[in-house]
């Protein structure tokens, strides 16, 4: 399947490279590659996640970092959208309700 991002999961890697920017430069290119690298693994593997917070989502958790891969799944279009990508410890409760039509 073919892997898409859309905007707010495009938005919120680059927030989260430029946070851990601010205190090491040469980890944020890593952390960000890896978000990447994993989303990237679901156009393979699409339904290794659980099921999400959101009808219809699931989520994937980026090993050895704390961040969690919103996805969706169309297999009419055989594609995995990339809906947001969250810190495990963030409260999501606001934005995750705001994330479907993005």
């Amino acid at each position: 399947m073919r892997v898409r991002y859309r905007r707010r999961a495009r938005d919120d890697i680059d927030n989260i490279r430029e946070y851990i920017e601010q205190h090491n430069p040469r980890a944020a290119t890593e952390v960000a590659g890896r978000i990447r690298s994993a989303a990237d693994r679901l156009g393979a593997w699409p339904y290794i996640g659980h099921a999400g917070r959101e009808p219809g989502t699931h989520e994937w958790i980026v090993v050895g970092l704390p961040y969690v891969i919103v996805y969706e799944v169309d297999e009419a279009a055989d594609e995995v959208a990339i809906i947001a990508v969250f810190h495990g410890a963030q409260d999501r409760e606001g934005p995750e309700r705001q994330m479907r039509g993005t």
